[in-house]
């Protein structure tokens, strides 16, 4: 049994670097734990698992043993794994050889179809050396000799039939002569009656002709007939055609005239429509104008009238007071109370036409003055309006004369681009134009070449052609024609510049015979005696000035 001290000061170095103690404590606070107890909370502590590594112990003692297991029975060959790996190894060495065998039959692969194409490539050169003009030219007059001498040879077998019939025919006059002589009378009569069988069989003959032709010709005429019919029907059909082609040009007329007709209409209701709105508008203005010289005259006659009441009422005073004069008193006392109720009355009438009037022009100097403060307000407005305007035109003006500026500036350096780019291009192409020069004048050494070796193979060909053929006794006038120096085939002269082309030169007319030159000294001498001589100069010497 070990025994624990469980205390809650541990040892600690102060700052001077020596061991500070734990307080002595109380021996009946110590609590005392067996080995196995204080174990099993230190594995509680540590978190550790104490089957967990036993098992992981015996799996990696168990994983040692079979890599060392493993380790010894790896080049074992009496064992499964063993064999296997015989196995393994023996497919490998297979496979190897068969990739080498693979190897060395595409090294021979390659080795033959290398040996293929320039078999097809020497073919294809010999091909496009038959293709070419001078070989195909000279084929064609060796096929010409052979054509000629065929040709001599048919007219000999011809010459040989034509003799061989003479002596024929000369012999079997010479024996019907001779049968004719010795009295041989029935063969005579025999040859004589087959022969009138085969004049009799021949006219015959001649008859049928003559019949079938007629019945071609009736039945050609029967065409020829059936053809005018078919004519006249097609005629009758193109006639029907026009004749509804007219019908549907004359409906179409109609229903263009009928559109005019109606668009004219249109245009006149329309212009009815117009005037009627002017009119409209013609009495609305008549009717404000009478309005406002209505008013004027109302005005004009109120005037009038209370001129008239005025003159009323002193003529009603005049004469009220003349009948005062004349008539009692009561009756002048009526008079004057009804001459004053009319004037309350006219006063009161005056007094509310005032008013009114007052009212109207008190009115009218409100809405005048509202007019006029409106006015004002609208002029105050379209000032801010305009300075605003003019502000944001001179800042648009500013901003359209930066940009401008911009532009300039930009367009500057675009030109100067342009113009570096146009330098830059100008002297690609002129290195492009030499290298261009350099590599035509490269080609044409080639081909130069290249014609010069043609020549000389054509030359060694046309050689062997042509002691082949005089050999063969052929008539090799063709093969030196078509083997001659230069190219084309013509009759004219080999032009060195041109890369020793023939040219041919044919004459204006439907002959199309060939000239041996374009142009020679007895070009100009023929052409002066056909041509007419110089007009103005005939002129001249006449003394014509025109």
């Amino acid at each position: 049994m070990i025994a624990t001290v469980c205390t809650q000061n541990y040892d600690k170095t102060n700052d001077s670097g020596e061991l500070h103690f734990p307080n002595l404590v109380d021996l009946r606070q110590v609590t005392v734990l067996p080995k196995v107890e204080w174990q099993r909370i230190q594995d509680n502590l540590n978190n550790v698992n104490k089957e967990a590594e036993f098992i992981r112990a015996q799996k990696e003692e168990k994983e040692a043993l079979h890599l060392k297991s493993k380790e010894v029975t790896k080049y074992w060959t009496n064992t499964i794994a063993g064999q296997r790996q015989k196995r393994l190894d023996a497919r490998k060495l297979r496979q190897e050889k068969e990739e080498e065998e693979r190897k060395q039959i595409d090294i021979e692969e390659a080795k033959y179809m290398a040996q293929k194409r320039k078999e097809s490539l020497e073919r294809a050169k010999t091909l496009l050396f038959y293709q070419t003009d001078r070989v195909k030219g000279l084929n064609a007059a060796l096929m010409l000799t052979e054509a000629l001498k065929e040709r001599e040879a048919q007219i000999e077998l011809k010459r040989k039939k034509d003799n061989l019939h003479e002596r024929e025919e000369k012999s079997y006059m010479e024996e019907i002569q001779r049968r004719i002589n010795l009295g041989e009378d029935e063969e005579y009569q025999k040859l004589m009656k087959d022969k009138e069988k085969r004049m009799a069989l021949a006219e015959f003959h001649q008859q049928q002709i003559k019949e079938n032709g007629h019945l071609k010709e009736l039945e050609k005429q029967q065409y020829i007939k059936e053809g005018e019919e078919i004519k006249k029907l097609a005629h009758l059909y193109q006639w029907e055609l026009n004749k509804i082609e007219q019908l549907k040009n004359q409906e179409k007329h109609n229903n263009m005239m009928n559109h005019k007709t109606h668009v004219a209409n249109l245009k006149i209701i329309k212009a009815l429509e117009n005037q009627k709105e002017e009119l409209e508008d013609e009495n609305i203005r008549l009717f404000v104008s009478a309005k406002q010289q209505m008013l004027k005259l109302r005005k004009k006659r109120q005037a009038e009238i209370d001129k008239e009441k005025e003159d009323h009422r002193k003529l009603m005073i005049r004469l009220i007071s003349e009948q005062m004069k004349e008539e009692v008193q009561d009756e002048t006392h009526r008079i004057a109370k009804a001459a004053e109720e009319m004037e309350a009355k006219r006063q009161m009438e005056i007094k509310q036409k005032e008013e009114k009037t007052v009212a109207d022009l008190k009115a009218i100097e409100e809405y005048r003055l509202m007019m006029m403060k409106k006015r004002e307000e609208k002029e105050k407005e379209e000032k801010i309006q305009a300075l605003e305007a003019l502000h944001a035109r001179i800042e648009a003006d500013s901003l359209n004369h930066e940009q401008d500026k911009k532009k300039k500036l930009k367009a500057r350096e675009e030109g100067e681009s342009v113009q570096a780019f146009l330098v830059e291009q100008m002297a690609e192409k002129k290195a492009k134009a030499l290298r261009d020069r350099a590599a035509e004048l490269e080609h044409k050494q080639k081909s130069l070449a290249l014609l010069e070796m043609e020549k000389k193979e054509f030359e060694e060909y046309a050689q062997q052609i042509i002691e082949a053929a005089a050999k063969k006794g052929r008539n090799i006038y063709p093969l030196l024609k078509a083997a001659r120096q230069g190219i084309g085939g013509g009759r004219g002269p080999v032009l060195i510049d041109e890369s020793g082309i023939r040219p041919s030169y044919q004459v204006k007319d439907t002959s199309g015979v060939q000239l041996p030159n374009y142009k020679r000294s007895t070009t100009e001498a023929i052409k002066n005696l056909h041509d007419k001589c110089d007009i103005q100069k005939s002129k001249k010497s006449l003394g014509f000035t025109w």
